[in-house]
């Protein structure tokens, strides 16, 4: 009786043991900055400029007020720009801030996946994108990859003979290619790229739009930027897969 008293004893006290220790390990809460005065105030200038500038334009009209409401209450200058996301289709609401993974777009099929992501933001923009050839193949005898396509009659070679890693030349290439077409047919909006790697985003912005944005926002890792200096930003060197220009 006493043994099974003292077996009873040890279990309970392993078992007050046991959920202090799990008590102390247990990881805080992510600390959510209040949103002060001050910067609801900084906010709500901000997005009345967006506003002004278009950026709201390609949003459904049902989705704009909410859209607006979470610019400010996310809004941190240090941080990223904000978007919310259609839970069905993982598309940008605004269409304006994708994300852009540079593993994915450099895989097998990422670009052509990409551009089928994009084209609903391309019919808004009355931006033309047809895809009449597209070829892509990695050696496996050399290791390397070649990469084509042809892009409103115009081809265009992303990689040639390419052996390196590829996850930010690859947002790189399509985003050069797609800003040469948007000038093309004088559309006043460009791509800019944002971080890198599984972490990479995508905005299309007007000059205005992004001038007001780069001003703002601090992080040169997360706002947008004009992709030359994103590669400059990224440790990307331009001049290994220049080919346009050789």
């Amino acid at each position: 009786m006493k043994m099974t008293t003292g077996i009873i004893i040890s279990i309970i006290i392993i078992t007050i043991t046991g959920l202090r220790f799990f008590k102390s390990v247990e990881q805080p809460k992510p600390f959510k900055e209040k949103l002060t005065a001050h910067k609801k105030n900084d906010a709500e200038k901000f997005v009345k400029q967006l506003d002004e500038l278009g950026y709201f334009k390609y949003a459904e009209s049902g989705d704009i007020e909410s859209l607006k409401n979470n610019f400010i209450e996310e809004f941190d200058q240090n941080g990223e720009l904000s978007s919310i996301w259609d839970e069905k289709t993982n598309l940008p609401k605004d269409y304006r801030y994708y994300f852009c993974d540079g593993e994915t777009i450099y895989e097998q099929g990422g670009i052509i996946d990409l551009l089928k992501e994009l084209n609903p933001v391309f019919e808004k923009m009355k931006f033309k994108c047809d895809i009449s050839n597209h070829f892509e193949e990695w050696d496996e005898k050399n290791k390397w990859l070649n990469h084509k396509i042809t892009i409103n009659g115009t081809e265009y070679t992303i990689f040639r003979n390419f052996s390196d890693y590829g996850w930010g030349e690859a947002p790189f290439r399509i985003a050069q290619i797609l800003n040469i077409e948007l000038q093309k047919q004088k559309i006043d909006e460009q791509i800019y790229l944002v971080n890198g790697g599984n972490d990479g985003r995508l905005a299309i912005l007007s000059n205005t739009q992004y001038q007001l944005i780069y001003k703002i926002y601090k992080d040169n890792n997360w706002k947008p930027l004009e992709i030359n200096e994103w590669a400059k930003v990224s440790k990307i060197d331009i001049k290994k897969f220049d080919y346009w220009n050789k």
